[in-house]
Protein backbone atom coordinates (compact mmCIF):
# COMPACT_ATOMS: atom_id res chain seq x y z
CA UNK A 1 0.00 0.00 0.00
CA UNK A 2 2.66 2.36 0.59
CA UNK A 3 4.58 2.00 -2.92
CA UNK A 4 1.44 2.52 -4.41
CA UNK A 5 1.06 5.92 -2.40
CA UNK A 6 4.48 6.64 -3.38
CA UNK A 7 4.41 6.28 -6.72
CA UNK A 8 0.86 7.98 -7.26
CA UNK A 9 2.94 11.23 -5.29
CA UNK A 10 5.38 11.11 -7.92
CA UNK A 11 3.67 11.45 -10.71
CA UNK A 12 1.16 14.29 -9.09
CA UNK A 13 4.55 16.31 -8.76
CA UNK A 14 5.67 15.79 -12.34
CA UNK A 15 2.56 16.56 -13.33
CA UNK A 16 2.36 19.86 -11.25
CA UNK A 17 5.90 20.36 -12.30
CA UNK A 18 5.50 20.42 -16.21
CA UNK A 19 2.29 23.05 -15.77
CA UNK A 20 4.39 25.30 -13.92
CA UNK A 21 7.05 25.06 -16.67
CA UNK A 22 4.19 25.51 -19.78
CA UNK A 23 1.93 27.56 -18.13
CA UNK A 24 3.70 30.63 -18.13
CA UNK A 25 4.66 31.02 -21.75
CA UNK A 26 1.44 30.15 -22.60
CA UNK A 27 -0.35 33.18 -20.44
CA UNK A 28 2.41 35.50 -22.08
CA UNK A 29 1.41 34.63 -25.68
CA UNK A 30 -2.45 34.39 -25.01
CA UNK A 31 -2.12 38.10 -23.15
CA UNK A 32 -0.09 40.09 -25.38
CA UNK A 33 -1.83 42.88 -26.87
CA UNK A 34 -1.07 43.38 -30.38
CA UNK A 35 -1.61 46.19 -33.16
CA UNK A 36 -2.84 45.87 -36.61
CA UNK A 37 -1.81 48.42 -39.23
CA UNK A 38 -1.80 48.30 -42.83
CA UNK A 39 0.35 50.57 -44.84
CA UNK A 40 -0.28 51.29 -48.80
CA UNK A 41 1.95 53.39 -51.64
CA UNK A 42 1.48 53.95 -55.17
CA UNK A 43 4.31 54.77 -57.50
CA UNK A 44 3.96 55.88 -61.32
CA UNK A 45 6.52 56.11 -64.18
CA UNK A 46 6.02 56.85 -67.36
CA UNK A 47 5.81 53.72 -69.95
CA UNK A 48 8.64 53.19 -72.20
CA UNK A 49 7.21 49.86 -74.12
CA UNK A 50 3.60 49.27 -75.85
CA UNK A 51 1.70 46.37 -77.29
CA UNK A 52 -0.34 47.01 -80.20
CA UNK A 53 -3.07 44.45 -81.37
CA UNK A 54 -4.43 44.63 -85.06
CA UNK A 55 -5.65 42.63 -87.44
CA UNK A 56 -7.33 41.95 -91.14
CA UNK A 57 -11.33 40.63 -91.57
CA UNK A 58 -12.40 39.28 -94.95
CA UNK A 59 -15.25 37.69 -95.71
CA UNK A 60 -16.45 35.99 -98.93
CA UNK A 61 -18.89 32.68 -99.85
CA UNK A 62 -15.91 30.95 -100.77
CA UNK A 63 -13.69 29.89 -97.36
CA UNK A 64 -10.73 29.19 -99.76
CA UNK A 65 -11.25 32.80 -101.69
CA UNK A 66 -11.38 34.57 -97.94
CA UNK A 67 -8.41 33.27 -97.04
CA UNK A 68 -6.52 33.88 -100.00
CA UNK A 69 -7.65 37.51 -99.77
CA UNK A 70 -6.84 37.63 -96.19
CA UNK A 71 -3.01 36.33 -96.70
CA UNK A 72 -2.60 38.89 -99.89
CA UNK A 73 -3.87 41.81 -97.44
CA UNK A 74 -2.13 40.45 -94.38
CA UNK A 75 1.10 40.47 -96.85
CA UNK A 76 0.88 43.89 -97.54
CA UNK A 77 0.71 44.82 -93.90
CA UNK A 78 3.56 42.84 -92.73
CA UNK A 79 5.68 44.61 -95.44
CA UNK A 80 4.36 48.05 -94.13
CA UNK A 81 5.22 46.99 -90.76
CA UNK A 82 9.18 46.28 -92.10
CA UNK A 83 9.16 49.14 -93.94
CA UNK A 84 9.03 50.72 -91.02
CA UNK A 85 12.01 48.98 -89.40
CA UNK A 86 10.13 46.17 -87.35
CA UNK A 87 11.63 43.09 -86.61
CA UNK A 88 10.40 39.47 -86.44
CA UNK A 89 10.83 39.77 -82.88
CA UNK A 90 8.61 42.97 -82.64
CA UNK A 91 5.73 41.61 -84.86
CA UNK A 92 4.27 37.88 -83.87
CA UNK A 93 0.61 36.71 -84.93
CA UNK A 94 -1.23 36.40 -82.08
CA UNK A 95 -4.54 34.88 -83.71
CA UNK A 96 -6.12 33.15 -86.78
CA UNK A 97 -9.94 32.03 -87.14
CA UNK A 98 -11.84 31.12 -89.91
CA UNK A 99 -15.57 30.64 -89.68
CA UNK A 100 -18.80 30.27 -91.23
CA UNK A 101 -22.37 32.36 -90.92
CA UNK A 102 -25.46 31.28 -92.61
CA UNK A 103 -28.37 33.15 -93.40
CA UNK A 104 -31.71 32.68 -94.98
CA UNK A 105 -33.05 34.78 -97.91
CA UNK A 106 -36.75 34.98 -98.62
CA UNK A 107 -37.91 32.76 -96.10
CA UNK A 108 -40.94 31.15 -96.33
CA UNK A 109 -41.34 31.59 -100.29
CA UNK A 110 -40.79 29.66 -103.26
CA UNK A 111 -37.34 32.18 -104.04
CA UNK A 112 -36.22 30.85 -99.97
CA UNK A 113 -32.41 30.23 -100.23
CA UNK A 114 -29.37 29.53 -98.08
CA UNK A 115 -26.83 31.44 -98.11
CA UNK A 116 -23.16 31.11 -96.35
CA UNK A 117 -20.54 33.37 -95.75
CA UNK A 118 -17.43 33.01 -94.55
CA UNK A 119 -15.68 34.76 -92.46
CA UNK A 120 -11.28 34.75 -91.94
CA UNK A 121 -9.59 36.42 -88.86
CA UNK A 122 -5.81 36.89 -89.06
CA UNK A 123 -4.50 38.93 -85.91
CA UNK A 124 -1.17 39.91 -84.90
CA UNK A 125 0.83 41.59 -82.27
CA UNK A 126 3.53 44.67 -82.49
CA UNK A 127 5.63 44.91 -79.41
CA UNK A 128 7.70 48.52 -79.64
CA UNK A 129 9.50 50.83 -77.44
CA UNK A 130 9.38 53.74 -79.57
CA UNK A 131 6.30 55.61 -78.60
CA UNK A 132 6.55 58.16 -80.44
CA UNK A 133 6.09 56.41 -83.52
CA UNK A 134 2.78 54.59 -82.64
CA UNK A 135 0.60 56.74 -84.47
CA UNK A 136 3.24 55.97 -87.87
CA UNK A 137 2.71 52.35 -87.32
CA UNK A 138 -0.72 52.44 -87.01
CA UNK A 139 -1.26 54.62 -90.22
CA UNK A 140 1.11 52.17 -91.80
CA UNK A 141 -0.83 49.14 -91.07
CA UNK A 142 -3.91 50.71 -91.86
CA UNK A 143 -2.99 52.23 -95.30
CA UNK A 144 -1.79 48.49 -96.25
CA UNK A 145 -5.23 47.18 -95.54
CA UNK A 146 -5.26 46.41 -91.58
CA UNK A 147 -9.13 46.71 -90.85
CA UNK A 148 -8.88 45.30 -87.24
CA UNK A 149 -7.31 47.70 -83.72
CA UNK A 150 -8.25 46.11 -81.49
CA UNK A 151 -6.68 48.36 -78.64
CA UNK A 152 -2.57 49.38 -77.27
CA UNK A 153 -1.73 48.86 -74.07
CA UNK A 154 1.80 50.69 -71.91
CA UNK A 155 3.81 48.91 -69.38
CA UNK A 156 7.17 49.40 -68.12
CA UNK A 157 9.84 46.58 -68.66
CA UNK A 158 11.37 47.58 -65.28
CA UNK A 159 8.47 47.21 -62.50
CA UNK A 160 10.02 45.02 -60.42
CA UNK A 161 12.20 48.09 -59.50
CA UNK A 162 8.79 49.63 -59.09
CA UNK A 163 7.34 47.29 -56.86
CA UNK A 164 10.15 47.29 -54.81
CA UNK A 165 9.57 51.13 -54.60
CA UNK A 166 6.58 50.89 -53.89
CA UNK A 167 6.69 48.49 -50.98
CA UNK A 168 9.27 50.70 -49.30
CA UNK A 169 7.22 53.47 -48.78
CA UNK A 170 4.15 50.97 -48.04
CA UNK A 171 5.94 49.90 -45.05
CA UNK A 172 7.28 53.14 -44.25
CA UNK A 173 3.83 54.18 -43.93
CA UNK A 174 2.68 51.20 -41.72
CA UNK A 175 4.97 51.49 -39.50
CA UNK A 176 4.13 55.71 -39.21
CA UNK A 177 0.39 55.04 -38.75
CA UNK A 178 1.54 52.26 -35.86
CA UNK A 179 3.56 55.27 -33.54
CA UNK A 180 0.93 57.46 -34.60
CA UNK A 181 -1.68 55.08 -33.15
CA UNK A 182 0.30 53.63 -30.17
CA UNK A 183 1.73 57.68 -29.13
CA UNK A 184 -2.16 58.56 -29.15
CA UNK A 185 -3.21 55.62 -26.69
CA UNK A 186 -0.52 56.18 -24.66
CA UNK A 187 1.20 53.06 -25.00
CA UNK A 188 4.96 51.82 -26.13
CA UNK A 189 4.82 50.01 -29.40
CA UNK A 190 7.11 46.68 -29.33
CA UNK A 191 8.35 44.44 -31.92
CA UNK A 192 7.03 43.84 -35.59
CA UNK A 193 5.29 40.20 -35.05
CA UNK A 194 4.07 39.36 -38.37
CA UNK A 195 3.95 40.94 -42.42
CA UNK A 196 2.06 40.28 -45.24
CA UNK A 197 2.33 42.10 -48.85
CA UNK A 198 0.31 42.17 -52.01
CA UNK A 199 0.72 44.91 -55.16
CA UNK A 200 -1.35 45.61 -57.84
CA UNK A 201 -0.84 47.60 -61.11
CA UNK A 202 -1.70 49.76 -63.94
CA UNK A 203 -1.56 50.10 -67.17
CA UNK A 204 -2.67 52.33 -69.58
CA UNK A 205 -4.87 51.41 -72.56
CA UNK A 206 -6.05 52.95 -75.45
CA UNK A 207 -9.13 51.22 -76.51
CA UNK A 208 -10.16 50.11 -80.29
CA UNK A 209 -11.19 53.15 -82.40
CA UNK A 210 -12.15 53.25 -86.07
CA UNK A 211 -8.92 54.19 -87.70
CA UNK A 212 -9.35 56.46 -91.08
CA UNK A 213 -6.68 55.19 -93.77
CA UNK A 214 -7.66 58.02 -95.61
CA UNK A 215 -7.32 60.39 -92.93
CA UNK A 216 -5.03 63.41 -93.97
CA UNK A 217 -4.09 63.87 -89.82
CA UNK A 218 -1.80 61.09 -88.89
CA UNK A 219 -2.77 59.18 -85.82
CA UNK A 220 -1.57 60.54 -82.28
CA UNK A 221 -1.15 58.61 -79.40
CA UNK A 222 -0.88 59.89 -75.69
CA UNK A 223 -0.05 57.14 -72.90
CA UNK A 224 -0.75 58.08 -69.62
CA UNK A 225 1.78 56.49 -66.55
CA UNK A 226 1.63 53.14 -65.27
CA UNK A 227 0.69 52.85 -61.95
CA UNK A 228 2.31 50.02 -59.28
CA UNK A 229 0.86 50.00 -55.85
CA UNK A 230 2.08 48.04 -52.66
CA UNK A 231 0.09 46.79 -49.70
CA UNK A 232 1.50 45.35 -46.38
CA UNK A 233 -0.50 44.09 -43.23
CA UNK A 234 1.65 44.54 -40.35
CA UNK A 235 1.13 43.51 -36.53
CA UNK A 236 2.87 45.31 -33.42
CA UNK A 237 3.75 44.15 -30.16
CA UNK A 238 2.21 46.53 -27.55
Amino acid sequence: MRRTLLKTGIVTLLVVLLSGAVSPAALASSDQKRLQVSGTAVVTASPDIAYITLGVETQDPSAEKAAQDNANIMARVMAALRDLGLTEKEVSTSGYNIYGSTQILNRGTNQEETVVTYWVQNRINITTTDLEGLGEIIDAAVKAGANQVQGIRFDVQDKQSLQLEALKLAVRQGRAKAEAMAEAAGVTLGELITMGESYSSYAPMVSAVAFRADAQAGTTISPGDVEVSATVQMEFAF
